[in-house]
């Protein structure tokens, strides 16, 4: 009986083994889905960040272009939390047909995995790149209460009292926050950080005086300083911008290699069809080929991102080797408890 007992417990396990295989190969090898009939359903577009912001606009912007396109409804799919770092874990988890993508950005796709203990995701294999769509650089603002009109007065004025400036970034481990930290460390100087929830919390808090100041893209900056709700010092960016041309970059300022870009793109579940992923990135192209978006986004300070696939990759890895220098010397707490 003992034998028996064992021989059935080994059929068992060897066929859990099996079972495993299976799951894990069926997640990574290209789907079912026919790329000739693609699309033949609603595609799932999913925005890790809330309703609202810049990063919404640019995937609700995406999801009717993309639907105009392609004929089938894109709906987004707002998923908050951690940076943007919950949609995103969503999403690597999804079925790899090209019916669930994914508008990444900076911070999930190259940044958090530097300043974060652990991640729901593996920015580099969970995912494959289909188009960027745009960037900007990331501008310094200050609240019009803060006496300084130039970034060197704004290092005088911090040297000056140490610890009583302070900047707001949308979440500890953020590209804004590693940007902030920089600053201080390279200018020599002590302002404090004060992490918001949200990169909506934080401009308001840079509004109302609360906090001194933030690195915050462009593009979402750009409204507040036109209308004068805030004074920018700074342009992150190896020029000027055409958008703000008597705006110094941080270079004419003495802070040399200082050029932090905030961008989004979309992306797929690794395991994506090639040429699924072709008929996305065709798609997108012909979204952002529009004067009109040219436009929009110069205005920003940003540029749009006509890029290939394999274009998109090669992007992405610079910013990576980038930000993982940037992380390391800002020398700022991993996020979250242990690996």
């Amino acid at each position: 009986m003992g034998v028996f007992t064992v021989s059935k417990l080994r059929l068992v396990i060897s066929a859990l083994v099996v079972l495993s295989i299976n799951v894990a190969y069926a997640r990574t090898r290209p789907s079912n889905a026919s790329p000739s009939d693609y699309p033949n359903k609603p595609i799932r577009l999913i925005v890790p960040f809330p309703a609202g912001g810049g990063a919404d606009f640019w995937g609700r912007f995406v999801a009717r272009k993309l639907a105009d396109v392609l004929g089938q409804s894109v709906t987004v799919d707002n998923i908050p939390g951690a940076g943007g770092n919950n949609g995103t874990g969503v999403a690597a988890k999804a079925a790899p047909d090209g019916y669930t993508l994914l508008l990444g950005s900076t911070g999930p796709q190259c940044v958090h995995q530097f300043t974060y203990q652990s991640l729901p995701f593996a920015p580099a294999k969970d995912f494959v790149p289909i188009s960027l769509l745009e960037s900007s650089p990331l501008v310094l603002v200050v609240n019009p209460g803060v006496q300084a009109t130039s970034l060197q007065q704004l290092i005088a004025l911090a040297r000056a009292e140490p610890g009583k400036l302070t900047f707001a970034s949308n979440g500890n481990g953020s590209p804004e926050h590693v940007a902030g930290e920089l600053f201080s460390k390279r200018a020599g100087v002590d302002i404090r950080h004060v992490p918001f929830d949200g990169a909506g919390p934080a401009r308001k808090g840079v509004l109302k005086g609360t906090v001194s100041m933030m690195f915050d893209p462009s593009k979402a900056a750009m409204s507040e300083i036109k209308e004068g709700k805030v004074r920018v010092l700074g342009v992150a960016s190896s020029t000027r911008l055409a958008a703000l041309p008597d705006v110094p970059t941080f270079a004419e300022a003495g802070i040399s290699g200082f050029e932090l870009i905030n961008w989004t793109g979309i992306f797929a579940p690794a395991g994506t069809p090639r040429e699924i992923v072709v008929a996305l990135n065709r798609a997108i192209q012909e979204a952002l080929g529009s004067p009109e978006v040219a436009k929009t986004v110069a205005a920003q300070g940003g540029e749009v991102g006509r890029t290939t696939p394999e274009q998109f990759g090669s992007y992405i890895q610079a910013e990576r080797k980038k930000w993982a220098k940037l992380a390391a010397e800002s020398n700022i707490s991993k996020v979250g408890g242990p690996i």
